[in-house]
């Protein structure tokens, strides 16, 4: 579990990085503590808060046949930069595409830390 939630933390500076370099309107300050704060921010955002507002939303989800939860992961990745202020976002294309690298990662982390 713990190792998980550490791949988590590698998975997410990792899409942070990726999404700095190839994603117009993501801006990070390269500092190695800032992506360390960044990427805990969105590990313990999408562990705690995430289930939480699906729960919440699971009504919505169901209706929009799971369209919604793009917009959970999205002000998943807004609140992370809220509380971060090294990972600055700018414009709604930026948030989805980082969104989207963001999920790919931690599918990525998940599937390597799964026990089967």
């Amino acid at each position: 579990m713990i190792i998980g939630f550490l791949f988590r933390i590698v998975a997410n500076a990792l899409a942070v990085l990726v999404a700095a370099r190839f994603v117009p309107g993501v801006i990070y300050s390269y500092e190695p503590i800032s992506l360390l704060k960044i990427a805990l921010i969105l590990a313990l955002v999408n562990a705690l808060i995430k289930p939480i507002l699906k729960l919440l939303f699971s009504p919505l989800i169901l209706l929009t046949l799971g369209l919604f939860t793009i917009v959970i992961n999205v002000f998943m990745v807004w609140l992370a930069a809220y509380f971060a202020p090294e990972l600055s976002i700018i414009g709604i294309t930026a948030y989805f595409w980082i969104m989207i690298i963001v999920n790919l990662f931690n599918f990525a982390a998940s599937a390597l830390t799964r026990n089967e």
